[in-house]
């Protein structure tokens, strides 16, 4: 019954915007495949930086990985919401082989502090070049929890309280909440939307019903995401009951 009440009035909350965060890298595509391209061919690119965060995200010290590529920077610095481009010239080796070139940005993103961006040509076997490997630090959801306790203080038995938790994507893909679970039936919790976007917030609604308790209570809320570095969080409510 407090799962199907609850329910009926989380959707009647409205929903806090995305609460101010630190710089957040987000590059739609990391790579550029030249394979169509002839051996030999000079190849010219462009490459857009987004900052998704909530703070300055700044750029610098643009390294190439060889002096067959040179990247251009059109700007330094990026306020929320703003892009930057970085064009890239490319001279191939001439030869029809697989090759991996990259760029690399330093940045203040603390996730992120290291961009690389990939050019590169496919093997003919399609085993993956290097742009295609798993590299966790460059196109991730990181979830972040500003809180993961919270104590309700002295209740009365039989007094239904609730507390909004935050999950905030400090990353730079859509974090997604596979499910969420609680420690027993007078828990309950619930996110409205469980795909967040790079730099937004979800907001995890968990409500106690302390009926049939007393003295000092805990429960917990287990959340689930594929976040690759911290896919199970804990979140923790306390109260003490008295008649």
């Amino acid at each position: 019954m407090i799962r199907k009440v609850f329910s009926i009035v989380f959707f009647c909350f409205s929903f806090i915007a995305a609460q101010t965060i630190g710089p957040v890298v987000s590059v739609p595509k990391i790579d550029y495949d030249f394979s169509n391209a002839p051996a030999g061919t000079s190849v010219e690119h462009s490459f857009v930086i987004y900052n998704g965060g909530g703070e300055l995200l700044t750029l610098k010290d643009v390294k190439s990985s060889c002096k067959c590529i040179t990247a251009t920077l059109d700007k330094n610095e990026l306020v929320p919401g703003d892009s930057a481009h970085v064009d890239i010239v490319y001279v191939s080796s001439g030869k029809n082989r697989p090759e991996d070139t990259f760029v690399t940005i330093k940045t203040n993103d603390p996730n992120n502090p290291d961009l690389k961006l990939f050019v590169t040509r496919a093997y003919p076997d399609n085993r993956p070049t290097l742009s295609g490997m798993p590299v966790d630090s460059l196109f991730r959801p990181v979830a972040f929890y500003p809180e993961s306790e919270h104590d309700f203080g002295t209740i009365k038995q039989g007094a239904v309280v609730d507390y909004i938790f935050r999950v905030v994507n400090k990353g730079n893909n859509t974090l997604n909440i596979k499910n969420i679970t609680t420690s027993c039936g007078c828990t309950a919790a619930v996110i409205k939307d469980k795909n967040i976007l790079p730099g937004g917030t979800g907001e995890i609604r968990v409500q106690f019903d302390s009926s049939g308790k007393i003295g000092k209570v805990s429960r917990t809320v287990f959340i689930n995401t594929n976040d690759p570095k911290n896919s199970r969080k804990l979140l923790t409510i306390t109260a003490d009951i008295t008649q």
